[in-house]
């Protein structure tokens, strides 16, 4: 991965969705900005709102904890983690969160980019899963 361009998205400065829970995501980088290279996007996710537990079968998504605390479940782990933890999940792995407490904000990249659209559609409609590589137990 190689960046060709700057690109500079202000704070709040990304395109945004808000859940009706309160969770937002704000895109970072759209993959189109790295020539398909990465993506990432700035999530807050409130408690009750996480993801269930899933697979990416196109790419590796890598996380920051920005703040709050969560339990990570990764293959058959957990890892209570906070601030400043940082995960690197290469694709095929199972992979969820817990929210501990009112809600964490991560900064969460994929490699290869285009799965942030999955979290930020274009048409705002609730993208479909499958048509993402994501596998829902």
């Amino acid at each position: 991965m190689s960046v060709q361009q700057p690109v500079l998205t202000p704070p709040h400065g990304g395109e945004t969705v808000i859940s009706s829970g309160g969770s937002s995501v704000e895109m970072k980088v759209e993959s189109s900005q790295s020539g398909g290279d990465y993506g990432a996007v700035l999530w807050t996710v409130r408690a009750g709102e996480e993801p269930p537990l899933h697979t990416h079968s196109r790419e590796d998504e890598l996380v920051y904890v920005v703040q709050g605390q969560l339990i990570a479940r990764v293959g058959d782990a957990r890892v209570d983690v906070g601030p400043g933890a940082y995960a690197a999940l290469p694709r095929g792995v199972p992979h969820t969160i817990e929210v501990v407490g009112d809600q964490a904000t991560l900064l969460v990249s994929f490699v290869p980019g285009g799965f942030e659209r999955f979290l930020v559609p274009l048409d705002g409609k609730r993208p479909d899963p499958a048509a993402f590589g994501l596998t829902l137990p």
